[in-house]
């Protein structure tokens, strides 16, 4: 009788090695697809800086500053001012007249020497002959602007008085010390030119009546002289 073997245990069959899994096609474009989208992002970002590149070129330059007006006015208030004037009124009544101006800001010191013969209708004597001569000081202030438009002042000049009788060899002077004060304008002409119109009202301490032969000039304290000055402004 043939009897048959059985095998004691079935052969198992040899591990199988593991095999990663092939990648689909689906993972693969969406792979690169990833990769396409960072490299684009890239390019992009680098395209940007490219575009609008650091300026070149000088700092732009700082802001006005407000205040500049201002210092530059101050600076020429802060200026010396020198100026010179004559009154042709003067020169045509026999006389002169010379004055320095020295001015800072809104003041101005005037001093000048003056001469002239007044006229028989400003003094309502006919029968003598008024002169006079002396030097003077004022000082003005210009409220709005500096060294032009409207000002006023104090004034103070000694003065010669001299009076004559007519058709006679008499005369008599004396001296006369003058207190007063004044209001003009002074207006810009051209390159430095300038009219003053002014107008001072003074007491003069002194003033006394003149008796000269059989007639007597009565003198008055109190004078009012307006005049009109041409000057020149130094730059």
């Amino acid at each position: 009788m043939i009897t048959a073997r059985t095998a004691s245990a079935a052969r198992t069959p040899r591990a199988a090695r593991t095999v990663p899994a092939a990648r689909t096609p689906r993972a693969a474009r969406a792979a690169s697809g990833s990769t396409l989208a960072l490299l684009i992002g890239l390019l992009a970002a680098g395209g940007d800086v490219a575009a609008d590149p650091a300026p070149v070129g000088p700092a732009p330059a700082a802001p006005a500053d407000p205040r500049a007006p201002e210092a530059g006015a101050a600076a020429a208030s802060a200026a010396v001012h020198l100026d010179v004037e004559i009154d042709p009124t003067a020169y045509a009544l026999d006389g002169n007249s010379l004055h320095v101006g020295i001015g800072r800001g809104h003041l101005r010191l005037d001093l000048g020497s003056f001469a002239l013969a007044i006229p028989g209708w400003v003094h309502g004597d006919d029968a003598f002959d008024v002169s006079f001569h002396g030097f003077g000081a004022k000082l003005q202030w210009f409220p709005r602007a500096a060294q032009r438009g409207l000002f006023v002042g104090a004034e103070a000049g000694l003065t010669e008085v001299l009076v004559q009788r007519r058709g006679a060899e008499l005369a008599a002077q004396h001296h006369q010390l003058g207190l007063g004060v004044q209001v003009g304008y002074r207006i810009s002409l051209i390159d430095g030119f300038y009219a003053t119109p002014w107008i001072g009202v003074g007491y003069q301490l002194g003033a006394r009546d003149v008796t000269l032969g059989d007639a007597t000039f009565r003198a008055s304290a109190i004078s009012v002289f307006p005049a009109v000055h041409i000057g020149y402004a130094f730059r």
